[in-house]
């Protein structure tokens, strides 16, 4: 199967915790009847504490790992929203931030560096991660590249009641497992898991539960989508955001993600939805395979979550492109900055990496942010060179 897919072949330790991880799905599965929602799938593939993707000690980003994240091609990423959270702060008058999984923390030692060279360190930088593999990544990074600013630095094992400050999630909503539906020509199938044969399939069902069967319907009705129409839906947004919202009491969060706004994101024409897997770098289509080993991810529906975020208090405080956002916050002038010192190897290098964060093709388009504030007053600079609102 997965030569079909043109992917490597897995090693034997990750062939073995694979398969182990396999056992324990079928095992949900037998206890569930024979097959698991889509979402439940993803939450045991991606999140399993002991075999899930994300928990595993070979977890990596970047050339040795199975995709590349932003803050991993150049600390440039991190200058940019530092600009964006210095200006936060100062209306705020103190300096407090959150990230959201923080991956392998390069990004937070990026931008808390960023931060101490403007003369601006963090008051204090909290992570939320829910992977204790990860969690020990971060800290060694850490540890290892800014060790005069740990102090200022703590994990949280689970969200603050109140925060004032900037919150980040960066590449974080994409991850969040998703139900999976299609339309049918009477009604509506919700597309689960099953297994035969020892591997896993796809089974159509009825919907599990009543908040995607009426979510769907709107959606057709809005939309219009034909007959065979497939496409997911992320209901832990809908548990995520209020959350969040509910913990700033003042400040910012910034989203940045993969995504669009509803109507391009349910387009009829986009017929079989946003579901994309990654695997040392190859991308396929097929998240049943590799279980533990691969990872899986969607596109964000943003509309939904300035409308679940309205509904708690926040209001939208800008959205935009990736390329925009960084642009506004000064890219070139930190790429010209640090292109004085440069070899012509590293030199080509930052040129490289200034394209990949903007250039539409890659990044620069499909990433977008969202500002979501509350008791923020000025307009955020990130968000003046371009407008996307109506895009929502």
């Amino acid at each position: 199967m997965m030569m079909n897919y043109d992917l490597p072949e897995p090693g034997h330790d990750e062939l073995m915790r694979s398969k182990a991880l396999s056992r324990h799905i079928r095992q949900e599965m037998a206890r569930q009847n024979g097959s698991i929602t889509f979402e439940n799938f993803m939450q045991l593939a991606l999140y399993h504490p002991e075999f899930g993707y994300y928990n595993a000690d070979s977890f990596a980003l970047g050339k040795h790992g199975d995709f590349t994240t932003a803050p991993e091609i150049s600390p440039l990423f991190a200058k940019c929203f530092a600009r964006q959270i210095r200006q936060i702060h100062t209306e705020l008058g103190s300096s407090h931030i959150l990230e959201l999984g923080a991956g392998t923390g390069r990004f937070a030692q990026d931008l808390i560096t960023a931060l101490d060279q403007s003369g601006n360190p963090p008051d204090h930088y909290y992570i939320y991660e829910i992977s204790a593999s990860l969690r020990k990544k971060q800290f060694a990074n850490l540890k290892s590249h800014c060790p005069a600013l740990l102090n200022r630095v703590s994990w949280l094992e689970q969200l603050p009641d109140t925060f004032t400050g900037t919150i980040i999630a960066n590449e974080v909503l994409d991850a969040l497992p998703v139900h999976r539906f299609r339309i049918e020509h009477d009604g509506i199938s919700e597309i689960c898991v099953a297994t035969q044969n020892e591997e896993f399939i796809w089974r159509a069902e009825m919907p599990r539960s009543r908040e995607l069967a009426e979510t769907v319907r709107e959606l057709q009705a809005l939309y219009s989508l034909p007959t065979g129409y497939e496409s997911e839906i992320n209901l832990q947004i809908h548990q995520l955001i209020p959350l969040l919202a509910a913990s700033l009491t003042r400040g910012a969060l910034l989203l940045s993600d993969y995504g669009y706004g509803q109507q391009e994101y349910y387009h009829p024409e986009r017929a079989r939805g946003t579901l994309t897997c990654f695997y040392k770098h190859r991308q396929h289509n097929n998240p049943l395979i590799l279980p533990g080993l691969q990872d899986i991810t969607t596109h964000v529906d943003f509309t939904r979550v300035i409308e679940t975020a309205s509904d708690h208090g926040c209001s939208l405080a800008g959205y935009t492109t990736q390329a925009a956002f960084l642009l506004a916050n000064g890219l070139l002038q930190f790429a010209e900055e640090d292109e004085r010192n440069l070899s012509a190897a590293d030199e080509l290098s930052l040129h490289h990496a200034v394209k990949l964060l903007t250039m539409p093709t890659e990044m620069g388009e499909r990433i977008k942010v969202m500002a979501l504030a509350k008791g923020l007053t000025l307009p955020l600079s990130g968000f003046a060179l371009q407008d996307r609102r109506r895009d929502l």
